[in-house]
């Protein structure tokens, strides 16, 4: 079982210079709970948090904050062909709840993996006699 097969393909992003209210927007318009973070030259810099947006909104509240001054770095990045089993393992020692996935290490994002794909996974593995 690869990335490629669970992974949500094109994901929504967010820039660095965006402010932190239009990412809890766009979070709250599609149902997200994270965000890579894209600098000027489109190279995944960071990753949002739903939660670092509403820790920001406690901390800032109507002030404009860039997502770049809030968004956590460096980012972890996986490789669509990489297995899932180097996934979980990434996630679980970083304490991270998804992974942008990449195919030259952030340059390119191809999809976001998260812990929802993980389960998807793990539920299509139980279906199948996997134990």
């Amino acid at each position: 079982m690869q990335v490629r097969d669970y992974m949500s393909p094109a994901p929504v992003t967010i820039e660095t210079s965006a402010d932190y209210q239009e990412a809890f927007s766009v979070m709250q318009e599609k149902n997200l709970h994270h965000l890579p973070v894209l600098d000027a030259t489109g190279t995944c810099a960071g990753l949002v948090a739903r939660r670092d947006l509403q820790l920001a909104a406690r901390c800032f509240q109507e002030a404009p904050v860039e997502i770049g001054e809030i968004m956590h770095k460096p980012v972890t990045t996986i490789a669509p062909d990489a297995d899932l089993g180097t996934a979980v393992a990434l996630m679980m020692d970083d304490h991270i709840g998804c992974l942008p996935v990449s195919d030259n290490g952030g340059g390119h994002l191809v999809g976001i993996i998260t812990e929802t794909d993980l389960l998807r996974a793990l539920q299509d593995l139980l279906a199948a006699g996997g134990r």
